[in-house]
């Protein structure tokens, strides 16, 4: 029986079953993404594997952004600006002056 030794950060292409031990997705969900296209893939002797870059532009940031975050306590904490105020803004900025 083998046992599964972990590809270096240099290995520049995965076999699918190391990309899914590495937790770029299930095996099944990897093979789904070559069939649609959404993840290219190469062949080497009967093996089909997939480059570390391509698999790294498919992940996608999960949460609010930390500048998202700070800004939104900036907003939640200031005061509520008067009607005035906000049509002085809106004139300010080339909107209407009503």
């Amino acid at each position: 029986m083998r046992t599964y030794s972990p590809p270096s950060e240099r290995t520049y292409y995965l076999t699918l079953k190391e990309a899914a031990a590495e937790g770029f997705g299930a095996y099944s969900t990897l093979r789904t993404w070559i069939a649609r296209g959404k993840l290219p893939a190469y062949k080497t002797g009967n093996r089909v594997k997939v480059r570390r870059e391509d698999l790294e532009a498919l992940a996608v940031p999960m949460g609010i952004d930390p500048v998202e975050r700070h800004v939104k306590a900036l907003v939640d904490a200031a005061p509520r600006l008067s009607d005035e105020q906000i049509a002085r803004l809106r004139f300010a900025l080339g909107g209407d002056a009503a």
